[in-house]
């Protein structure tokens, strides 16, 4: 049975039939794998609450979505030292060429996409560039965002279609985006700026332990080849 999910994007309603419930039914699939560790989940956000407000005070100030603040979960786990095997860096996972075309230092002695709060400056500016490029279309922003948009944006041309429900995709972007869209119905976010989520979660320690980091690792699909410190020299994957 399908859970009673939101979807919010503008131009949701004009998506046909068939391809809603499609996308409906592969939202609620990772909607059912999250919801047993949704106080995990939450709790993992109230550990970098101050990190969590801060981005979305950023997305307020540029008129962007709150649920973008979701992306650092999906990427790292809000850990700001984890490399991914293709060498995307930090807490919201910038390839060395989108860090540097946003502002980043990434070089020999230093490199920014270690920097929480120079990261997310460049990753806003990023979201902010792709929202505007797709006619604030949050679902195409998404995936731009994890394939790159010359990838969006070759597919909507050769197959003639604007609508990410069906566009022909990488899976693994396809499965970012119908993550998302889980996880907006895991957490609550406007419960987030407003310290409401607070009342409704235990506290949770300062840190994981083990057994949950390699959960919500496995759960979001984190993988890294390196824990690598903020600090040079830039270690060539």
């Amino acid at each position: 049975m399908l859970a009673v999910l939101t979807y919010p994007n503008h131009s949701y309603s004009t998506i046909s039939t068939a391809n809603q419930q499609h996308f409906q039914s592969q939202v609620n699939h990772h909607y059912q794998m999250l919801l047993p560790h949704q106080e995990l989940i939450n709790q993992q956000f109230l550990r970098f609450l101050p990190t969590v407000q801060q981005i979305i005070g950023q997305l307020e100030k540029h008129q962007l979505p709150k649920s973008l603040v979701l992306i650092p979960m999906l990427e790292s786990t809000f850990n700001p030292t984890v490399v991914s095997p293709a060498n995307a860096a930090g807490l919201w996972q910038l390839m060395p060429a989108t860090a540097k075309r946003f502002g980043l230092n990434v070089n020999e002695r230093q490199d920014e996409r270690f920097d929480v709060n120079r990261s997310t400056e460049a990753a806003i500016a990023y979201l902010r560039f792709l929202y505007r490029k797709f006619n604030q279309d949050l679902m195409l922003t998404l995936a731009a965002y994890n394939s790159g948009e010359g990838r969006v944006q070759r597919a909507m041309n050769q197959q003639d279609k604007q609508h990410f429900p069906s566009l022909h995709l990488p899976q693994e972007t396809i499965n970012y985006v119908h993550k998302f869209y889980a996880l907006m119905n895991i957490v609550d976010i406007a419960g987030l700026s407003r310290n409401r989520l607070l009342d409704a979660v235990t506290m949770p320690s300062n840190s994981l332990d083990a057994q949950q980091k390699v959960l919500l690792n496995e759960l979001f699909e984190i993988r890294q080849v390196i824990n690598m410190k903020p600090v040079p020299p830039l270690i060539s994957l």
